[in-house]
């Protein structure tokens, strides 16, 4: 992400225009989608909710100051502190990405200035104390004379990204697992009229060069880490596709290709997202779902916000109402979303850097509550972020029909403190009654001859249990 505000990419105009103009209601309740069964979704689900620091430690060119050091306060104007991080956590986040650019502070050699290293695992370390999972990835290095996605300037970028991964595996390589590391920031190919979109029809050849190099520069990172050793050995890795778009020009591409690994169940894919429109977020998702999900290839939103078709940040009810259907799709699609702030005021800031106070907390409200985590058992394996939620059995519902009505009963779920029930109608659950403590409804003034559909959910450990077709109930009135 850019520190002035990229245009969220017009790649789905002509292919979903029947349903960009979908209006989802607020109260929708999205079906949780089939997951496979493995260990790197569970790891993904409970990253749950996330926030990004942006525009902090990925400010580049700031050359208006003389010490570099300065340049997290180059653009976000405010220092990153532990109070910040603090607040994150409080607010319900449980994953920070920290994006951070290289190129301005390394020698001729392509090694790191100490100083700004050291600076970079202190916020780290600042994260990691608070129980959050960190994404630490190469941001805004996407230059020629350090790595560029083309034949061209192959030979210096595959230097560049084994140079900057190597230092940094070996500087966090007694990490645990809740460090991940994501390889490259949107990758393209930069000052070209192919930079953010080039014609899916006819692919030119200078796109099909940056998809081949993308791919290639993405195996070089990883066999970087993995060579580091310690724990980076099973450290999971995010990988982009061009742009880090989630279409056909990116993840999606007949060119595309993950990165082939040492270990089973360790990469995971990653996207970014800019839209006001429910369709096409919702197409974004499915997408990455259809491709990656469901063949057991987790994925994470590492960007996502509104762009500024008819909405602003601060209006209050409409941003967050629409951002927290958005985080819900994509939880339901087994995807984890991470929010871009750069401290923008009137636009993405929903942390105030320099109070450490929250600026919208309606948005935030609805995106943590929509990013809860689904179906973890547990976190990572080294014992940290425990306080993911657990499976939990789910109610039983039994109904007895009567005259145009219907009375529904079902089992306790044991630790359950109240209920919800919904109707399925029309390929969306519609809440008929919530936040009840009995196992007992009954609903009246239905129609006769008429077929209904029931499920209830339980809340559970701060958490609802999810929705399945599998567990409706189906009546038929009187």
């Amino acid at each position: 992400m850019r520190n002035i505000f990229k245009r969220f990419a017009c790649f789905i105009v002509s292919a979903v225009t029947a349903v960009t103009a979908m209006v989802v209601p607020a109260s929708a309740v999205y079906e949780q989608k089939s997951l496979p069964n493995n260990e790197a979704i569970t790891f993904v689900d409970s990253m749950g909710a996330g926030w990004n620091l942006g525009n902090a430690f990925d400010a580049v060119n700031c050359t208006w100051l003389s010490d570099k050091l300065d340049y997290e306060m180059g653009w976000c104007k405010a220092k990153t502190t532990k109070e910040l991080i603090k607040t994150v956590k409080a607010s319900g986040f449980k994953t920070i990405r920290v994006p951070v650019s290289w190129n301005d502070h390394v020698d001729a050699s392509f090694n790191i200035d100490k100083k700004w290293l050291d600076r970079v695992q202190e916020v780290i370390d600042w994260c990691l104390d608070e129980k959050l999972y960190v994404i630490l990835n190469i941001h805004h290095d996407v230059e020629k004379g350090f790595y560029y996605p083309s034949s061209a300037e192959y030979k210096t970028s595959e230097k560049y990204i084994k140079a900057i991964w190597k230092q940094l595996s070996e500087r966090f390589s007694d990490y645990g697992e809740e460090l991940i590391f994501e390889t490259i920031n949107e990758p393209r190919l930069t000052g070209t009229n192919f930079e953010w979109w080039y014609d899916l029809n006819n692919t030119p050849d200078e796109a099909k060069d940056a998809l081949d190099c993308i791919n290639r520069l993405n195996q070089t990172a990883l066999d970087t880490i993995r060579n580091a050793g310690g724990k980076n050995k099973n450290r999971y890795v995010m990988i982009p596709g061009y742009d880090t778009d989630g279409t056909k020009k990116g993840l999606c591409s007949q060119y595309f290709k993950m990165p082939t690994d040492t270990v089973k169940n360790r990469l995971i894919a990653t996207t970014h997202i800019y839209t006001s429109k429910m369709g096409e977020f919702k197409y974004a998702c499915n997408l990455a779902y259809d491709n990656f999900v469901s063949k057991g290839i987790p994925v994470v939103v590492g960007e996502y916000g509104l762009d500024t078709n008819g909405y602003k940040y601060g209006d209050g009810k409409a941003s967050a109402e629409l951002l927290g259907e958005m985080v819900e799709y994509a939880r339901a699609s087994g995807i984890s979303t991470v929010i871009w702030d750069n401290n923008a005021k009137d636009s993405f800031q929903f942390i105030d850097r320099s109070t450490a106070k929250v600026t919208y907390q309606n948005i935030i409200d609805a995106v943590v509550k929509g990013g809860k985590p689904s179906v973890s058992s547990s976190s990572s394996g080294s014992g940290e972020n425990t306080d993911t939620v657990k499976k939990t059995t789910k109610p039983v519902v039994k109904a007895t029909v009567g005259k145009n009505k219907v009375t529904l009963s079902w089992n306790k779920v044991e630790g359950a403190t109240k209920y919800a029930v919904y109707r399925y109608t029309n390929g969306k659950y519609k809440t008929v009654k919530k936040s009840m403590t009995g196992t007992k409804l009954t609903i009246k003034n239905l129609k006769s001859g008429t077929t209904y559909k029931y499920i209830v959910r339980a809340y559970v450990n701060g958490k609802w249990t999810t929705l399945s077709k599998k567990n409706l109930v189906s009546v038929k009135i009187k």
